[in-house]
């Protein structure tokens, strides 16, 4: 949700990643504004997963990927706030995008963009997702992140790992 994160921000111009992507990334990319759906995709597919991406591709500012042991089906992210859904057709969601998605007072780097370049961050191959805990040199993110909950057990921290 925010915090310490890699220098290069995952590529979050309305892009559907079929596989997860690295949390070190996307926190720089909801640093610079961008929403990240996030889903379980043991527990979400087909028609559930094609509403989803509905909402990204190619809105800007936004990014979807799979996200193995979710403890919800999906976990919507935007700088220093988390919703937590069970269902791709909550009005909630919509509402999360529209209410976070480039607001200016809710993310450090207003204005930043969500394209990448050459020899940055490579969507197409991009770095080997990666659940290990956090390395020693990680910190935590201070000024207390939201966390918005439809399901009974806390999403787990999407604070980056080391990298």
């Amino acid at each position: 949700m925010g915090g310490p994160h890699d220098q290069y921000w995952a590529t979050c111009t309305g892009t559907v990643y079929p596989d997860p992507i690295r949390t070190e990334n996307v926190v720089h990319s909801l640093e610079h504004g961008a929403v990240w759906i996030a889903y379980d995709p043991q527990k979400v597919a087909g028609d559930e997963v094609s509403t989803l991406e509905a909402k990204v591709d190619g809105q800007p500012y936004m990014l979807m990927s799979p996200y193995p042991g979710l403890p919800s089906p999906i976990s919507v992210q935007s700088w220093g706030h988390r919703l937590a859904l069970d269902d791709s057709e909550d009005d909630r969601l919509g509402q999360f995008i529209t209410a976070l998605r480039r607001n200016p007072t809710t993310h450090p780097e207003a204005g930043a963009t969500c394209s990448t370049t050459a020899g940055s961050f490579d969507p197409s191959a991009p770095p080997p997702f990666d659940t290990s805990a956090p390395g020693p040199d990680a910190v935590p993110m201070t000024g207390g992140p939201q966390s918005i909950s439809a399901a009974p057990t806390p999403e787990p921290s999407f604070e980056p790992g080391h990298g």
